[in-house]
């Protein structure tokens, strides 16, 4: 009720969600932008890890995130298949049981263990949040801007944001997903290749906070001058 009452006092509201750029004037913004997601460069970076933190922490394939049914059901079809899968996240209560070569951890996972997981494995799984009607999440940066593999759900956003088959990988089914699990777990030289070059996507393109926040600032006195003048 709150959020409905105040949108009309904006001059301009951001979105990470590109259908709210239609719907959000339906309820009194005057102005929204969308822009992406984003990764912090003084956190998600590169981080070297033992052979200790890849048992405590890292995978083959990784998944870091909350229990969805759908993730869920497409990780345990790639365990059924002979591919271990590790889950850190919340909500996984139910599911520790599930498969000898699903490895659900049910907790959360933050600060550089969360890094070192995600650069202790070779493939971390991206996948989206149905219920938001997500086309991309903050793990669509974060896990490039580490320098690790990312294989992720196909949607015209992702697309637009890393090269796929060059600086990402990306699946649209089960069947799809297992294929190329298996196919870049066999092919390292061509994995460290594709996750190398969606780190340089993410510096070069400017998918920083930093960036963003410049773009905001950008878009503010523009208003700002539009506005007075």
């Amino acid at each position: 009720v709150y959020f409905r009452r105040c949108l009309p006092l904006y001059d301009v509201v951001f979105t990470t969600k590109s259908y709210n750029v239609e719907e959000l004037p339906r309820i009194g913004a005057r102005q929204v932008v969308f822009m992406d997601k984003a990764y912090d460069r003084a956190t998600h970076r590169p981080l070297p890890v033992t052979e200790e933190d890849k048992e405590r922490l890292g995978a083959d394939v990784i998944f870091i995130g909350s229990f969805e049914e759908d993730r869920a059901r497409q990780m345990l079809y790639l365990t059924e298949n002979g591919i271990p899968v590790r889950i850190w996240g919340g909500r996984w209560q139910g599911w520790q049981n599930r498969h000898p070569n699903l490895i659900v951890e049910g907790r959360p996972i933050f600060g550089d263990d969360y890094i070192k997981a995600l650069c202790a494995s070779k493939i971390a799984l991206c996948f989206l949040r149905k219920m938001n009607r997500d086309l991309q999440t903050d793990r669509t940066m974060e896990i490039p801007a580490c320098g690790t593999f990312m294989l992720g759900e196909r949607t015209r956003e992702h697309l637009r944001l890393f090269e796929e088959g060059k600086e990402a990988e990306f699946f649209d089914s089960k069947k799809e997903l297992l294929q190329k699990v298996r196919y870049y777990l066999h092919n390292e030289e061509e994995r460290e290749r594709i996750a190398e070059a969606g780190r340089r996507r993410c510096i070069e393109s400017g998918y920083s906070h930093h960036d963003r926040l410049r773009y905001i600032l950008d878009v503010v006195s523009a208003s700002y001058h539009c506005k007075n003048s």
